[in-house]
């Protein structure tokens, strides 16, 4: 593994759910973080108190006055517009800021060059509907919705900057992510969760047949670091970050009761437009390059999240 020593670290999105996880993994390891965040779905208070922080959109072509001045030799574009609602009553916002805000990132590092790492964060969803499971970093991303096809194109135009400008770009394709910060409440766990601490009626989106996988966020965040640490071996290709925790919705919401031992009083509306029916990923590349796998239980994970949304909403 490739001794680290790395100064300054830049992170888009760095202020969101996973962002910030990722930033405060990187501190932890003595790296000086920097953040750019428009704060539309991040947080201020999610930002680790070492970084330096702009907030600023990643479709703003002044974001290389910040590359310029911070000189940042590792990059990780986290930032996105993460629902996949909102992308399908508000298409051109999220193609443009999942394309052309990754383009513009791209760019900024293709200007200042002599970069050490970018990684790029894409998603499950580019890989849209496959018929074979689990899901490989060689499948076709073939995302036929609005949410799913921005996050093909931006994976793929990330895949077009390392084979024609040479960029030191590795792509992050992730599982469900869940644990500690997410606010995102149209998501399964954090909208179970919420509905047991309010006790109120959770309402499901789907049939609650839909099978998914759930990774902890820290794994995730941990997968990213060592993409960097391992540069060497996986420039130019593809990383799915899973785990072993395959459910179906009703599945997450029976198992959420048993770990906390309280019941979750739910209601299933059956209006979500187009969703895969079954989507997990095969994450043994990551093992064999990496050594990664994810280390925390679902069981863990569900109580530390549990824990967090409870301080988030008593104290």
């Amino acid at each position: 593994m490739e001794k680290l020593n790395i100064k300054n670290v830049l992170v888009t999105g760095g202020a969101g759910f996973i962002g910030s996880h990722l930033v405060n993994k990187l501190i932890e390891k003595g790296h000086k973080v920097i953040v750019i965040d428009n704060l539309s779905s991040g947080r201020k208070e999610n930002l680790n108190p070492k970084v330096k922080f702009y907030k600023i959109d990643v479709r703003d072509k002044n974001i290389y006055k910040i590359f310029e001045k911070e000189n940042p030799n590792v990059v990780f574009h986290l930032a996105a517009q993460p629902l996949v609602d909102e992308a399908y009553k508000n298409p051109f916002l999220a193609i443009e800021t999942n394309v052309m805000g990754t383009v513009n990132v791209l760019e900024a590092c293709r200007k200042k060059g002599s970069m050490d790492s970018i990684v790029v964060v894409s998603s499950d969803k580019a890989y849209g509907k496959s018929k074979e499971l689990p899901y490989k970093e060689h499948f076709p991303l073939k995302g036929d919705h609005p949410y799913d096809a921005s996050k093909s194109a931006a994976d793929l135009i990330a895949q077009t900057y390392f084979s024609t400008y040479g960029l030191p770009i590795v792509i992050t394709r992730f599982s469900n992510v869940f644990g500690p910060g997410d606010l995102n409440f149209s998501r399964i766990i954090p909208g179970a969760i919420k509905a047991v601490i309010k006790n109120k009626e959770f309402l499901i989106r789907s049939d609650g047949k839909m099978i998914r996988e759930y990774t902890y966020v820290k794994d995730i965040a941990d997968g990213c670091i060592k993409l960097i640490e391992n540069k060497d071996k996986v420039l130019g290709q593809a990383f799915n970050f899973g785990s072993k925790n395959i459910f179906s919705v009703i599945d997450v919401v029976k198992r959420t009761e048993k770990i906390l031992g309280q019941k979750i009083n739910y209601k299933i509306l059956n209006t979500a437009q187009n969703e895969i029916p079954e989507q997990y990923l095969d994450w043994t590349k990551a093992k064999k390059f990496l050594n990664w796998q994810p280390e925390t239980t679902f069981e863990n994970g569900i109580k530390e999240t549990y824990n967090w949304c409870k301080n988030f909403y008593l104290s």
